[in-house]
C-alpha cells in the first residue's frame, strides 16, 4: 500500500514520538526482564507500534478498548503513566492495580482501557457488552482469534443489536500471502453485516485514517466495523515514518523520550512492594 501524504509534518512527528514511547518503554522493560525484575512472561509488541498509537489516536477521551494480553501499549498510547505501568510490571504497590496483574494482565481504567485478556478473542463478547451500555468500544485481537466461534457470534450479535464497535483485527502477511480462494478477513464480516476496513498496519497516519473513519461511522451510524491491520514483520514501522521526516527534528524527540522512560524506571525501582495485608 502508499504512504498517505505526512500532512500536518508536526502531527506527524508527534505520531513518531508516540511510537518511539512505546519501543523504548518496551526495551527498558526487556532488560529488566532479562535481569529477572518482571515476573512471569513480558510478551512484546515490536512492529505494531503504528496499529496502537495510530489507533489510540482515532479516539474519543470517552471510548473504550479492550485487547489480547498485549495491553501495555495501548495503556501508554492512550495517555496512561509509564511510571504506573512500569511499577506495575515490577510488582510495585504504585502500579495501576498496586502490583497485582503483572506484564499480562495491565489495565487503566482511567484511559479507558478496560483490559488485556489471555484467551484469544474471549473479549469479544465484553467489547459488545460495552458497546451495549452505549459507549463506543475497540476490540483489538489478532487474526488466530478470528477463527473462535465466539468471534463470529459477537459480530452477528454486534450487527442485531447495532452497538458501536469497531474490531479491529492485525493480520501478519509477510511471506505468506492468501490463496487465491481465501476470503480477507474485512470482508468477512460482511456474512454478519458488519462492514469492513482494510488499513496498512506499517503505516500509523493510514491506521489513525482508517481507524478514525470506522469510530465515526460506528459513533454516528451506531453499528460495528472491523478493520484489518497488514502487518510486515520486515519492517519497522517507526524508522518507516522517521526516515520521511527530518531528521533534526526528531533528535529532539527521541531524547525526551528516552529521559521519560529512564524517569519511568526509576519511578517504578523506586516503589515498593505490597504488603500481604495490600493484596
Amino acid at each position: 500500500m502508499p504512504d498517505l501524504p505526512l500532512g500536518d509534518v508536526a502531527s506527524a512527528r508527534e505520531r513518531w514520538g508516540a511510537m518511539l514511547l512505546l519501543r523504548r518503554f518496551e526495551e527498558r522493560c526487556a532488560a529488566l526482564y532479562a535481569e529477572g525484575m518482571i515476573a512471569g512472561f513480558l510478551h512484546r509488541v515490536a512492529g505494531e507500534e503504528a496499529v496502537v498509537a495510530g489507533a489510540a489516536a482515532a479516539l474519543g477521551d470517552d471510548d473504550a478498548v479492550l485487547t489480547t494480553f498485549r495491553a501495555v501499549p495501548w495503556v501508554l498510547a492512550r495517555g496512561g503513566s509509564p511510571d504506573r505501568v512500569l511499577a506495575e510490571l515490577l510488582g510495585r504497590v504504585d502500579g495501576v492495580a498496586g502490583g497485582r496483574l503483572g506484564a499480562t494482565g495491565v489495565r487503566d481504567v482511567d484511559v479507558g482501557v478496560l483490559g488485556g485478556f489471555g484467551i484469544p478473542g474471549g473479549h469479544a463478547p465484553v467489547a459488545a457488552g460495552v458497546a451495549l451500555s452505549g459507549r463506543l468500544a475497540l476490540c483489538q485481537m489478532t487474526a488466530g482469534a478470528t477463527a473462535q466461534g465466539v468471534v463470529s457470534e459477537t459480530l452477528a450479535l454486534a450487527a442485531t443489536w447495532e452497538l458501536p464497535v469497531v474490531f479491529l483485527v492485525t493480520r501478519d502477511v509477510v511471506g505468506v500471502g492468501p490463496p487465491p480462494a481465501r476470503t480477507e478477513l474485512f470482508e468477512r464480516g460482511a456474512a454478519f453485516g458488519v462492514a469492513g476496513l482494510v488499513c496498512d498496519g506499517m503505516d500509523v497516519l493510514a491506521v489513525e485514517q482508517v481507524v478514525g473513519d470506522a469510530v465515526a461511522r460506528a459513533r454516528s451510524e451506531r453499528r460495528p466495523l472491523l478493520v484489518e491491520a497488514l502487518l510486515r514483520r520486515d519492517v519497522d514501522p517507526v524508522e518507516k515514518l522517521g526516515a520521511r521526516l527530518q531528521r533534526a527534528d526528531l533528535d529532539a524527540v527521541a531524547a525526551a523520550v528516552d529521559a521519560r522512560v529512564e524517569r519511568a524506571a526509576a519511578f517504578a525501582l523506586a516503589s515498593r512492594e505490597p504488603l500481604a495485608s495490600e493484596l
